[in-house]
């Protein structure tokens, strides 16, 4: 008798133990997920904006990645040349570095595309991308990488689109050519079928143009341009011992949240748990008259 008792609660425990292990877990994910988008403005499912590393691509100098999504293109007498700059780097006066790269921006006629500041203290990073001449470019690197603070990561990257510019050039001649053939064919067209044939033939035709047109006006609007993407992070050095003022009647409210949030996971986990029961007692009530039967 004394081993089927053993067995016996190690059933009925076992099967409850573990839905409510998993519902633990799932709260716990969940008020992570959700302390850190309510703190940090991300998501834990959201992938990181610092620039990957890719050290098998053979556009990047150094063996550095780059964040191939803002890139310009560069155009010159033969080549058509995508090129990216990026760089991390930790300051001491977060702010202060922002103003200097403003004032760089000003004296190389330099604009941000994009700013983002989040955290605080020593958790604070700002990102910004900075659109800039690609004559003025490398002169505007060199003076941001002269800025007081320690660089923790910088690269050049370029990846060569001369072939892909050709080919569209290739293709819009033989189009333009092709059209001015129908339009030819239209003039000699006699019946009704023969001129909707042509002229369907047309608008397909002039389709076709127009989207390699806008895609080559879209690669020549960025040729005179490139783009440094700047990742700044708190120094240890200015960092300070607090950086956040002591909330005493703020930390009693929270806590006070946290014990309603505790309370409100248990009765929970109870409605689970009894929700559940007619499946436990299913699978234990026939384990159980088993092995009593076995026994006798």
């Amino acid at each position: 008798m004394e081993k089927t008792s053993k067995k016996f609660w190690i059933l009925v425990l076992a099967i409850p133990l573990t839905v409510i292990g998993m519902f633990v877990g799932y709260l716990v994910i969940t008020y992570a997920d959700k302390y850190i988008q309510t703190n940090y403005g991300v998501s834990i499912k959201e992938a990181s904006t610092v620039p990957a590393y890719d050290p098998t691509s053979s556009s990047y100098y150094g063996g550095v990645g780059m964040d191939s999504v803002t890139s310009s293109y560069i155009r010159n007498t033969t080549q058509e040349i995508i090129k990216t700059a990026s760089m991390n780097m930790a300051a001491d006066d977060m702010d202060k570095t922002l103003a200097s790269i403003e004032a760089l921006e000003t004296e190389y006629s330099a604009t941000s595309t994009n700013l983002q500041d989040s955290g605080k203290g020593a958790d604070r990073y700002m990102y910004l991308t900075i659109k800039v001449e690609e004559s003025k470019f490398e002169e505007l690197y060199n003076k941001l990488k002269a800025l007081p603070g320690e660089f923790t990561y910088s690269a050049i990257g370029s990846s060569d689109v001369t072939e892909s510019v050709t080919d569209l050039q290739s293709r819009l001649t033989n189009l333009q050519k092709l059209e001015t053939q129908l339009n030819e064919i239209l003039k000699s067209a006699k019946t009704v079928d023969e001129i909707l044939a042509v002229q369907k033939e047309l608008s397909t035709t002039r389709t076709d143009i127009e989207a390699i047109q806008t895609q080559l006006k879209n690669i020549d609007n960025q040729t005179s341009y490139s783009y440094i993407t700047l990742t700044i992070s708190q120094s240890s050095t200015g960092t300070q011992l607090s950086d956040n003022e002591w909330r005493p009647i703020g930390i009693l409210k929270e806590a006070g949240r946290a014990l309603v949030g505790f309370a409100k996971f248990l009765g929970t986990g109870l409605i689970y748990v009894l929700v559940f029961s007619p499946v436990i007692a299913a699978v234990v009530v026939p384990v159980v008259l088993i092995l009593k039967k076995t026994k006798k």
